[in-house]
């Protein structure tokens, strides 16, 4: 976000945590900043306006803030959202009560920012076994509507996240517009591919893999997505 929206955002953040947290039974949460490290990246004016913006938006929501110096990450204040300790124990084979020790491990860490490190990483054309639509099945006209319908339904039965464009608009608009939305592939239907069972293909990139049968993109499209390409 830009510097201005860091108050609305972390403002809204507070907000959904909160709703989240009671949700599950959670109300009794420590609200923590945690400010500069003295090994860090950035100018001190950067570092001013990010804390102040931190503490404020803690302040509009009404809660008690307590301030955690030096312990932000080198690249940026922190606001920290902790639960109270539950005083978690366990019975030793001794009969002896333990506090357990909780291991961190996060792969990916926060999946909302792991999504957006892939979108940008692949420049927002996420490889097929990924992507949110994989397929994009278009009419050429209302005549091969029908046929649209079941190239769809042949997709979804094999786990493909699929829609159909059933729009009347002219075929070139219909491409277009999904190649900028980056659909992995597009499928061009029209009175031949009906009478044949078959679809045109068109890969991302502008690609035209021509036309074949409906079973031979399937498996096309499945070992896409078992190899992960």
């Amino acid at each position: 976000c830009t510097e201005d929206q860091i108050l609305p955002e972390c403002l809204a953040y507070t907000a959904l945590l909160q709703k989240v947290y009671k949700d599950f039974g959670f109300t009794d949460i420590i609200y923590k900043v945690a400010t500069r490290p003295a090994a860090r990246i950035g100018s001190d004016e950067i570092w001013d306006k990010a804390e102040a913006a931190l503490i404020a938006s803690l302040e509009a929501s009404g809660v008690e803030v307590i301030i955690a110096p030096g312990d932000g990450a080198f690249y940026g204040p922190k606001i920290e959202y902790t639960l109270k300790r539950l005083g978690a124990e366990y019975v030793a084979e001794s009969g002896e009560r333990h506090a357990p020790v909780m291991l961190h491990r996060a792969i990916v860490g926060s999946l909302e920012r792991f999504i957006g490190i892939l979108i940008e990483q692949h420049a927002g054309a996420l490889p097929a076994w990924l992507a949110p639509v994989q397929v994009v099945v278009c009419g050429i006209t209302d005549q091969q509507a029908d046929y649209v319908q079941d190239v769809v339904k042949a997709l979804q039965s094999q786990g493909v996240k699929v829609q159909a464009d059933l729009r009347n608009e002219k075929i070139t608009y219909k491409i277009r517009e999904h190649s900028l939305q980056k659909v992995p592939y597009i499928l061009v239907v029209g009175d031949k591919e009906k009478a044949s069972g078959a679809v045109a293909v068109r890969a991302r990139g502008n690609r035209d893999l021509g036309v074949m049968p409906l079973a031979d993109f399937q498996q096309k499209l499945a070992e896409d997505i078992a190899t992960k390409v």
